[in-house]
């Protein structure tokens, strides 16, 4: 798969070379929100980068290819990129190539605790890229490697093993006669197999439970039914440039490993432009905002392309320092799109990456400019206006929220992940700390102060509400394994109602819902919260609903807490929630009717 859609925004001073790049025993794991990655203290090392001259796209979506060799010197590097043309593929496909540097004994794959722990060495290889002189970074889910000999080989194979998620897909070779698989850890693994390895080829049946076999030439797939992301390969061939060309499209440029999981979900890539998306990047068809113009992707499913039937419209907020395009893969809102027959658009916000949740007048309006897309979604496709759904993620959640208070009378129904509802329970001078902390350099910095106590999607949520007695269906996703109000030391279950921002957001819509029952707070329920009902739906999701009092109506909240879950998505979860917001349309008198 070749990505022709997202815009390439990182360019490296080196652009086009290959550099020598610290690795430091210390560096840091500590990304960003979606994008960390575990690092333990070891011994300083080094690795050899080399940044496409063509640019990466977004480091949300840029793919980092990690190539092992068996010495450390700059040569070998270059010598073995020529040989397998690995700078014509990352510069043909915008993907950063490392070459991690062993020690001068060699590559830990024993795991020997008197050497360093190269599986660390490797987690901190990708955190090194964030403050390297190259200046480009990639995604924690997109981190692939090979190993070129059957010692590196066998290095990759222990760090897939050992630390699944810090490995979204393998290509290897034979082993070292003297290797053993680690024990212990029973993760599906995608891989590529050059030659015999009769031990992987084994291991991988096991766990991959690949039952779906067929032949691509003089490769042999195996896929697993029940996910079809889940595969491996076997070929006969060594490793070359034609093989790691193959494997590159056939395995590394679909595949994306999210960190949401005990050991991560495999979901396939999304090739937008031969799927239909539209893009509309940096457009001002819909006037500037300050100056800024807008960027966001429209998705119309092929079986609704010139026609004119009326078809709901959701729109998907994605988080803090991330891009519409991530948004779209990470939600998986298109494939739904496509079953359910409806129209989706991921927006981006108008600056920074990040949404004014307050709709604070010192900034420019992501409100105004939603209800500008709106109008514009409604020109160019037939949408039904009284069935237009919003859903968000982190940041994107507390946007979801936001809009839901103050534009009740537009929007059908509501689905949030991971963020609480803090555009109307505070104001951007009381939430300037953790954006900050997030893009140190963020514009907010230099605004002037503001002495108002409320935002403005407070005073707008108010009015709108003593006006008419809206309702709306809201759903609310969080992670158990979330930091309540992104305190990282202090995770679900919330245990009072001063505990965070979460037990208000909840009391909030309860009330705004008119549900009598206030939050009663118990540790017999997993979110900290007691609720009439509360079932298991799946493996992971807890789903506790309250009911309205009005009589013509009925389960209008929902809290659905996720086991197992950091700050990320399930994929299962967006099926859930759509099949709840799905069944509701506003009234033009602003009502709300339940199909």
């Amino acid at each position: 798969m070749k990505d022709t859609m997202n815009e390439l925004i990182q360019f490296s001073p080196f652009g086009g070379q290959l550099i020598l790049e610290e690795v430091k025993g210390n560096t840091s794991g500590k990304l960003n929100p979606e994008n960390n990655i575990v690092t333990v203290i070891g011994v300083d090392r080094s690795m050899v980068a080399y940044i496409p001259k063509s640019g990466c796209p977004h480091a949300k979506q840029t793919q980092v290819l990690m190539v092992l060799r068996d010495s450390n010197t700059l040569e070998s590097a270059e010598k073995l990129m020529k040989e397998l043309e690995l700078d014509q593929l990352a510069d043909a496909n915008h993907f950063i190539l490392l070459f991690p540097n062993p020690t001068d004994d060699g590559w830990n794959y024993q795991e020997d605790v008197n050497k360093d722990n190269d599986i660390q060495y490797l987690a901190r290889c990708f955190a090194a890229l964030t403050k390297s002189k190259g200046r480009v970074s990639g995604f924690n889910g997109l981190i692939f490697y090979i190993g070129t000999t059957p010692n590196s080989s066998a290095m990759v194979t222990t760090l897939a093993i050992k630390s699944p998620l810090d490995a979204a897909a393998i290509m290897v070779t034979e082993f070292p006669k003297t290797y053993q698989l680690p024990t212990g850890k029973s993760a599906q693994q995608v891989a590529w197999i050059c030659g015999k390895n009769v031990q992987l080829e084994a291991y991988l049946a096991i766990v991959n439970k690949a039952n779906n076999i067929s032949q691509d030439g003089d490769v042999t797939v195996h896929v697993n039914s029940q996910n079809e992301c889940v595969k491996h390969f076997v070929s006969k061939e060594g490793i070359s440039a034609k093989t790691v060309e193959n494997a590159w499209d056939k395995m590394f440029s679909e595949t994306r490993r999210w960190r949401n999981d005990t050991f991560g979900t495999y979901q396939p890539r999304i090739d937008f432009a031969s799927k239909g998306f539209t893009k509309h990047y940096e457009d001002d068809s819909l006037g500037t905002n300050r100056g800024f113009k807008h960027t966001w992707y429209e998705y119309v499913p092929e079986q609704l392309r010139g026609t004119n039937k009326k078809v709901p419209l959701v729109l998907y907020f994605h988080g803090i320092n991330c891009v519409g395009l991530y948004g779209a893969e990470q939600s998986g809102l298109a494939s739904i799109a496509d079953k359910e027959g409806f129209v989706v658009v991921f927006p981006d916000p108008a600056i920074e990456e990040r949404w004014n949740i307050w709709d604070d007048p010192r900034l420019p309006s992501d409100v105004e400019y939603i209800m500008a897309l709106i109008k514009h979604m409604k020109k160019v496709h037939p949408i039904d206006e009284s069935r237009i759904y919003i859903a968000g993620f982190s940041m994107g959640s507390m946007f979801t929220n936001a809009l839901a208070c103050s534009y009740p009378e537009i929007f059908a129904a509501a689905c949030a992940f991971n963020g609480p509802h803090t555009g109307y329970l505070s104001t951007l001078d009381f939430s300037k700390k953790g954006m900050a902390q997030f893009r140190p350099n963020t514009v907010i910095n230099d605004l002037p102060v503001w002495d108002k106590a409320t935002s403005q999607i407070h005073d707008l949520a108010d009015e709108k509400k003593s006006l008419y007695d809206y309702r709306l269906p809201f759903v609310q996703f969080v992670g158990l394994l979330d930091g309540v109000g992104f305190d990282p030391d202090r995770i679900w279950p919330v245990n009072g109602p001063n505990d965070g921002t979460w037990p208000l957001g909840i009391a909030y819509w309860k009330k705004f819902n008119n549900i009598q029952q206030e939050n009663i707070f118990s540790t017999e329920y997993i979110s900290g919260i007691a609720s009439p009902v509360c079932i298991k739906e799946g493996e992971r999701f807890i789903h506790q609903v309250w009911n309205s009092a009005d009589e013509n109506l009925d389960t209008l909240y929902h809290l659905i807490s996720v086991e197992c879950m950091p700050h990320a998505v399930d994929l299962k979860g967006f099926e859930i929630g759509w099949n709840i917001i799905k069944h509701y349309s506003r009234n033009n008198d602003g009502s709300l009717t339940k199909r």
